[in-house]
């Protein structure tokens, strides 16, 4: 029978591959971009996932479970993040974006997901902690929107320049 910690501990599990792909695929970004602002940007990332799975990870030790150390998982967000390293390769600033915000919408989701979780909404602790990182990362999240839209309308003016 699967119990309510079990439940938990595979919600945080998920929470920490989900970071952990989110680490492999803005390193990628990170690694083959041309620009130097969204290769500080995409480091941040890196570095904002990093500190969530640590802190994810010392939640699951702390129920006796055994936190996850890769980055594969199946499903959905699994081809999110295969999307997301593919239009890296691609080098194309539009398309890495629109990727990038794919890729941070599926995490947000996993986030809800997680926090509506009965165990998790009996903690305050958890609630805090899952809200503050799903809310880092919608801020990451609204960055990159902003960047795409900006690289969009810039690509606009570039295509209207070039008729004249």
């Amino acid at each position: 029978m699967t119990t309510q910690y079990d439940i938990l501990l595979t919600a945080l599990n998920e929470l920490i591959e989900i970071n952990h792909s989110r680490i492999d695929g803005y390193k990628k970004a990170a690694e083959d971009i041309d620009g130097g602002e969204l290769q500080g940007l995409f480091q941040g990332m890196v570095n904002e996932s990093e500190h969530f799975a640590d802190e994810l990870a010392q939640h699951v030790e702390k129920f006796g479970g055994d936190p996850t150390a890769g980055s594969t998982f199946s499903g959905k967000i699994h081809q999110v993040w295969l999307d997301f390293k593919a239009a890296v390769s691609s080098n194309n600033r539009e398309t890495i974006l629109s990727s990038c915000e794919f890729g941070d919408q599926a995490a947000i989701k996993a986030y809800e997901t997680a926090l509506a979780l009965e165990k998790v909404q009996a903690s305050p602790n958890f609630m805090s902690l899952l809200n503050s990182q799903r809310a880092s990362i919608s801020e990451s999240l609204k960055v990159i929107q902003s960047l795409k839209s900006s690289e969009h309308h810039a690509k606009a003016e570039q295509e209207v320049l070039d008729k004249q």
